[in-house]
C-alpha cells in the first residue's frame, strides 16, 4: 500500500531519534493539518505502514519521533503502555456504570 500526500507531508516532519522530535500541533500548524487528521495519519503509518513512530508525552523531548535505538524505542513503547493502562482504568468505569 502507497503513501497518500498527506502521510507523506507528515512522515517527512518526523525524524529519527529522540533529540529530533516533534509535537502534532508542530505537525498541524506545518501541514495546516488538523490535529486529529495528524494522528489518524500517523496511527495509520505506524499500523497500516509499520513504522516505528512513537510518542513520548513527559521528559525532556517530548512529541513524535523513529527511535534511533532500543532505548527509545522501549522509552515510547512505556509511555504507550502507561496510556493503555490509564485507558482500561476508564473502560472499566464507563463498563461498571
Amino acid at each position: 500500500m502507497s503513501l497518500s500526500e498527506n502521510d507523506k507531508r507528515v512522515l517527512r516532519l518526523i525524524k529519527v531519534g529522540a533529540e529530533n522530535s516533534i509535537t502534532g500541533l508542530e505537525i498541524s500548524l506545518t501541514t495546516k493539518l488538523t490535529e486529529r487528521t495528524v494522528q489518524d495519519i500517523i496511527k495509520r503509518l505506524i499500523i497500516k505502514h509499520n513504522i516505528p513512530i512513537v510518542g513520548v508525552r513527559n521528559g525532556f523531548y517530548r512529541g513524535y519521533f523513529i527511535p534511533r535505538n532500543k532505548g527509545e524505542l522501549l522509552d515510547g513503547a512505556k509511555a504507550f503502555y502507561n496510556q493503555v493502562q490509564e485507558e482500561s482504568k476508564r473502560l472499566a468505569v464507563l463498563m461498571n456504570s
